[in-house]
């Protein structure tokens, strides 16, 4: 039994979490899916690697529903999904947070020096925001509210930079208790930080280890993280604290995963660059 069997079947003894699998899938047209976000529980919004972000539905046989082009004619850096329902995209090399309302794209915030990398939005409609300078040598999070900074995290209590340097995205998501969950891509490591700031632990692969590769995270109803690891061909669940609980990989037929969201009904859905599908998991 391979490893990824093991701590598939581990996770329901550690958590009441059956074992993954498939219960819908999804053929886009993206070149090469990235990037996903959840309108309720039946429609996504998944962008690739060019300027397309488009809208698809299970509900309507799984068809594309709605579709536009980035204001910048380039690739979107992440997308969230607003309080209103809404789609939200990052555009780094424009310094551009937009959404895209009734037919039109409209600019949510602009940054003069900053680059901005992962977004989500708060369950109190705070826009939590990971940001970089041009040269990618600082990074940082902004927590707003409409246009009202509230919040900077950057520093430790040493003055320390809490980020790692480097071109390498920061996808941020809000835990259901509060926490601050951060993928640092640059660093290979998941953050998990209180609300003011503050490291509460920082997650590394596990027994993966340095082969490990974060990359788009997502978290649950039950504050559970689930964070893509393109690399090894995995999703790895952490519970609160960010402790590993275990796995969902080749049982659940997932290969190369990018992009992750997880809908009201707590199923993952989950982007695959290699086939460009989108896949949706239950795994509790």
């Amino acid at each position: 039994m391979g490893s990824t069997d093991y701590h598939e079947r581990r996770i329901a003894t550690k958590d009441r979490i059956e074992r993954p699998f498939v219960v819908a899938e999804i053929q886009t047209g993206a070149d090469i899916p990235r990037r996903i976000a959840c309108q309720g529980s039946s429609l996504v919004w998944v962008s690739g690697i060019d300027d397309v972000i488009e809208a698809w539905s299970l509900q309507d046989g799984s068809c594309v529903t709605d579709i536009f082009k980035t204001r910048s004619a380039r690739r979107p850096t992440d997308l969230a999904m607003s309080p209103k329902g809404r789609v939200v995209y990052s555009d780094h090399y424009k310094r551009k947070i937009l959404k895209w309302v009734k037919g039109r794209i409209k600019v949510v915030l602009q940054f003069k020096k900053w680059r901005p990398l992962g977004i989500c939005y708060t369950t109190g409609g705070e826009l939590i925001v990971g940001l970089s300078n041009r040269e990618y040598s600082q990074k940082k999070i902004r927590r707003y509210l409409g246009r009202s900074l509230r919040q900077e995290i950057q520093y430790d209590e040493e003055g320390r930079s809490l980020f790692t340097p480097g071109d390498l995205a920061l996808f941020v998501e809000e835990n259901k208790n509060s926490d601050l969950c951060v993928s640092d891509c640059q660093a290979r490591i998941v953050l998990v930080m209180d609300r003011c700031g503050g490291v509460r632990t920082r997650y590394g692969g596990g027994h993966v280890g340095d082969k490990f590769n974060p990359g788009c995270l997502a978290t649950d109803s039950s504050c559970r993280v689930l964070v893509t690891d393109t690399g090894n061909d995995l999703i790895h669940i952490l519970d609160q604290k960010g402790q590993l609980l275990g796995f969902i990989g080749g049982l659940a037929g997932i290969t190369g995963c990018v992009g992750i969201a997880v809908d009201r009904e707590n199923r993952a859905w989950v982007t695959e660059c290699h086939t460009a599908k989108i896949k949706v998991i239950q795994y509790t």
